[in-house]
């Protein structure tokens, strides 16, 4: 990096003639140890909140300054009550660094003014912050960086998104982050309240409250500003402790009265009821012309521009001079510290008070009026498209409303620029409100809810196209259907209403098979059926759309057809054909901008797992770090949701619960369609297999009502204790209750497989020959619920054993084809447990030493992993290889061992099970560690996901991926992760 200057500090918190700043000393001495934390390499993160008027953003400022003089960079972002630009607080000291560092022209193009008109660059949101996470953390290798952020009360949740993933990715690099916010709503957005508790408990990040100055500081503060006598200044402070409380905003308003109360016995200090009544004197010193000017400067904002405001009076300039002099007297405006800048509020209470004195109708005739002289004399002005969105609405009741939705559709478009689809999804709503076109509002609403969509807001992406569905255009109403569907089936939520919307709007439209929208619609309409547990009848109507999509000879059409299509992957039948159709859906939109590879991705793993394809579902996960890096946080989810599902069958149950940890963050991006139930299911399990569930035996008394439970998971929990009775009166309660219905959901495979577990260890005959028809459709395959929620390996293993019980077939055959089907998966937790079965069969029928062998495989397979659920559950009593407390081998000395039995390798640091070990010698002349960062870019993890990986930092990890694009010629990440596929690295 070359040399570069810091920014200047904002020339207010320079000035000549401030106040002196005093007391806060337990708050300043706060900020110095998080600085002097910041220094030795660890970021920090520092809140400080208190109510309007306690001196936040003069801690801030005084904070700031000494920061700057003692080597920090400082700079500088802050909030504005009205719309402002996408992403304040950050675009401001974005903008600061990237006039002084070359390079990140990713940022440059992000953060463009508004006018220089271009596409929003094909990334995820994730990526555009990582790539403000990367350049903050290197600016801080030459210095120390200062971010502090004022009024982030008022910042939209792209924003606040953005704070949290700084919080996080600041961890090693010299970054203090201060942010200043009111502390409760409604000035206190939902968003920003959920950041800050799930990050004050962090050891790198630190909240502070400021009170009401007490007594003793307020001493000190009379003692800096009048020159009393310490008894008097004590007793003054008192007096106006007692007035104000001790708020500071009220006491630098009112102490020089009290002051001047205490040197006469008959006067009198009232405290004013209203920031108002606090201002009323200084209001009685203007004139009815001074006041004019004063009110449309409180609605041009807390920042008045001169020059603006000249423009807006009805009288001359000199007048208006004139007028702003007296305003000036009174205290009401402060004037720039030098020649130019902007005049400024004292206060934003202050400013609230004058905008409270101006009745409804003229507040709306002035908005037109400043939006009318913005929008022709100044072209240039800062935020002018975000300015006039909010004047022109504030007027539309005036006739404004067309130029307001203009203005309102420009922000949201400049939001789309930078990635903040919420503000997008919020502006393009605003703009349908205010438009007087009717084609236009349900455009609008279109475009808001696809933007709710890329934010992973699927409540309010579903919430858009009801309000479509008012139209009187049966055709939109049809669009609306399809995409509320969409936006059900994306969290996975319940299709009814999806399906009632859907027939009602294709009721409106001819039933024509050579209309492509009413073939779209028929495929959403199945999608929606089989989500409300009509599986055959959702499957025909989708078989029939893809039919009449192949007649029409139309790319997209069959591509919609086919994505409602692949999307039965919840069901084992046509794992093969599904594989075969996401494939043709891939050819077909290869060129869309749309997120459907990912669909394709996940139902390629998924259909793999079933058949038992591992290169399959490795191929797959490739995909998915793609759909990850262009569309981010909702394909990150699906990828570690992959990836947990790799690692849990592998059996590195520690892996799988650091990534359970980070899909329980993940799961924050669906926002309002946020639920737990698979989180729960997938802890249970891997609490299972690795022997840690003693915790629950306390809680579980065998009494428990079913009914208010998942009953299949309590039906586990007693047989895990060994409370044979309520397991057996749960099962039977869960067969006399089965139904049609159960088959076709999604957890159906998850009830099966712990019912079988229970008629086995039960040796429950009736109930196994009850189970065992319903395998019928999963022969041949593994059994998964939902995208890797919950994984059982081979549906013949289950068979086997229900054989067993049953008595009347021999489960030999089952198990071997449970056993090739592991093998095949590459499944080393699924083929210990095969075995298990296969040893207790063959120790059943006599076969001793082949149970011995079965016994001791699955033993050198699971010892090394550490797999105790699996190492108990072993037949004991089979002989010199079985008897019960022999040891467990965990090096592969028993000459057996890895998933076919064979001796263990050497431990290779740099294989990742399941993936090829690094070359002798790498390609291009990547070391070593450039192989394990290149595996996990492929992977689609960030840098900081890739420095938490490997335990290194945040900038050794960028340097690495720097030095790996320079030497394999990759111009970007995507080009790299395509050269480690091809190169057998990832």
């Amino acid at each position: 990096m070359r040399d570069w200057s810091a920014p200047a500090l904002p020339p207010s918190w320079t000035a000549a003639g401030v106040s002196p700043f005093v007391a806060r000393r337990e708050q300043r001495s706060a900020l110095d140890a998080a600085y002097a934390g910041v220094e030795s390499g660890e970021g920090r993160t520092v809140f400080i909140s208190g109510e309007p008027g306690t001196g936040k953003s003069r801690l801030l400022s005084t904070a700031c300054a000494e920061l700057h003089e003692r080597g920090a960079v400082v700079l500088t972002g802050a909030c504005i009550q009205e719309l402002g630009r996408p992403l304040e607080p950050f675009d401001q000291p974005l903008m600061q660094l990237l006039a002084a560092i070359d390079g990140h022209e990713l940022l440059r193009e992000a953060f463009a003014p508004d006018d220089e008109r271009r596409d929003a660059p094909p990334i995820a949101q994730d990526r555009l912050f990582d790539a403000v996470a990367e350049l903050l953390a290197e600016a801080s290798v030459d210095r120390p960086i200062v971010l502090a952020l004022d009024d982030v009360h008022w910042a939209g949740e792209d924003a606040v998104r953005l704070l949290e993933l700084l919080v996080a990715a600041i961890a090693r690099a010299r970054v203090l982050v201060l942010v200043a916010l009111r502390p409760s709503p409604p000035d206190r957005s939902d968003a920003l309240s959920g950041l800050i508790m799930r990050l004050t408990h962090l050891a790198r990040v630190d909240r502070l409250e400021l009170a009401p100055f007490s007594r003793r500081e307020l001493v000190e503060y009379i003692g800096a500003r009048a020159d009393l006598a310490p008894s008097r200044a004590q007793a003054v402070a008192h007096a106006l402790f007692d007035l104000t409380g001790g708020n500071p905003f009220l006491v630098r308003a009112t102490w020089r009265q009290v002051v001047a109360a205490m040197g006469d016995e008959h006067a009198r200090v009232e405290m004013p009821e209203s920031a108002y009544e606090l201002l009323q004197p200084r209001l009685a010193l203007l004139a009815p012309h001074e006041l004019d000017v004063l009110k449309v400067a409180a609605l041009l904002g807390v920042e008045v521009d001169l020059t603006e405001l000249l423009a807006m009076g009805a009288s001359s300039p000199d007048d208006a001079l004139v007028a702003i002099d007296g305003i000036l007297g009174a205290g009401l405006l402060e004037p720039p510290p030098g020649d130019t800048g902007p005049y400024r509020f004292p206060h934003a209470i202050a400013r609230q008070a004058i905008l409270d004195l101006i009745p409804p109708s003229t507040a709306m005739r002035l908005h037109a009026h400043i939006a009318d002289t913005l929008e022709s004399r100044f072209p240039s002005a800062p935020r002018l498209v975000q300015r006039l969105a909010h004047h022109y609405s504030a007027a539309r009741a005036l006739g404004y409303g067309d130029r307001a939705a203009t203005f309102l559709i420009r922000s949201a478009e400049s939001a789309e620029r930078r990635l903040a689809h919420d503000e997008a999804g919020r502006l393009y709503d605003r703009a349908a409100e205010v438009t007087p076109l009717a084609d236009e509002r349900d455009r609008l609403r279109g475009r808001a809810a696809r933007s709710w969509a890329l934010a992973s807001d699927f409540a309010m992406a579903r919430a858009e196209q009801e309000k479509r569905m008012d139209t009187a255009d049966p055709r939109t109403r049809v669009r609306a259907a399809i995409g509320f569907e969409d936006a059900s089936w994306r969290p996975g939520r319940e299709g009814a209403r999806a399906a009632e919307l859907l027939n009602s709007a294709i009721g409106g439209i001819p039933a024509d098979p050579r209309d492509a929208l009413y073939v779209h619609a028929l495929a959403s309409l199945g999608r929606a059926r089989a989500f409300t547990g009509e599986l055959e009848r959702g499957r025909d109507l989708v078989d029939r759309a893809v039919a009449l999509a192949r007649e029409l000879d139309d790319d997209l059409t069959l591509a919609a057809a086919l994505r409602a299509q692949i999307s039965f992957f919840q069901w084992p039948q046509g794992a093969r054909d599904r594989i075969g159709q996401a494939r043709e859906l891939e050819r077909l939109t290869a060129g869309i901008d749309e997120d459907w590879g990912g669909l394709c991705s996940i139902v390629r793993s998924l259909s793999s797992y079933v058949i038992g394809d591992r290169p399959g579902m490795r191929d797959a996960a490739h995909g998915l770090a793609e759909a990850s890096e262009r569309w981010g946080a909702y394909w990150r989810y699906w990828i570690v949701c992959a990836r947990f599902g790799e690692a849990f069958v592998d059996g590195r149950l520690s892996d799988a619960a650091a990534h359970l940890n980070r899909m329980g963050a993940l799961e924050n991006s669906f926002r309002s369609d946020f639920t737990s139930g698979a989180g729960a299911t997938q802890t249970f399990l891997l609490r299972r297999e690795s022997g840690r569930l003693g915790t629950v035996a306390r809680l579980i008394t065998g009494d428990e009502d079913p009914a208010t439970h998942w009953a299949p998971g309590l039906l586990a929990l007693y047989l895990e204790f060994g409370m044979t009775e309520p397991a057996r009166r749960t099962l039977h309660g869960l067969l006399e209750h089965d139904g049609p219905r159960l088959h076709v959901s999604g957890e159906w495979p998850s009830r099966l497989a712990l019912m079988a577990e229970a008629a086995a260890k039960l040796r429950d005959a009736d109930a196994a020959a009850a189970l065992r028809p319903m395998f019928a459709e999963f022969a041949g395959g593994n059994l998964v619920s939902g995208f890797y929620i919950a994984m059982f390996g081979a549906a013949d293993r289950y068979v086997g054993e229900l054989d067993a019980v049953c008595g009347d077939a021999d489960p030999t055959p089952a198990l071997e084809r449970a056993i090739e089907l592991c093998e095949q998966t590459e499944a080393p937790l699924h083929l210990v447990y095969a075995l298990a079965s296969a040893s207790a069969s063959q120790g059943a029928s006599g076969d001793l030493p082949a149970a011995r062998e079965s016994a001791a495989r699955a033993r050198a397979i699971a010892g090394p992993l550490g797999l105790r659920r699996a190492l108990d559950g072993l037949p004991e009593g089979l002989g010199s290889d079985g008897l019960p407390g022999a040891p467990v081998r965990t090096d592969g000395a028993d000459g057996t061992g890895g998933v076919n039995g064979s001796t263990p390798e050497p431990s290779d640091a740099s294989a990742t099970p399941g993936r090829p070990a690094a070359a002798s010698e790498a390609p291009d002349g990547l070391t070593a560690r450039e192989l394990e960062v290149l595996r996990l870019l492929a992977d689609g993890l960030s840098n900081r996901e890739i420095a938490t990986e490997l335990v290194i930092s945040d900038h050794t990890a960028a340097n690495h991926v720097r030095s790996i694009l320079m030497k394999v010629g990759a111009p970007n990440r995507t080009r790299a992760a395509r050269y480690a596929r091809d190169h057998g690295i990832a």
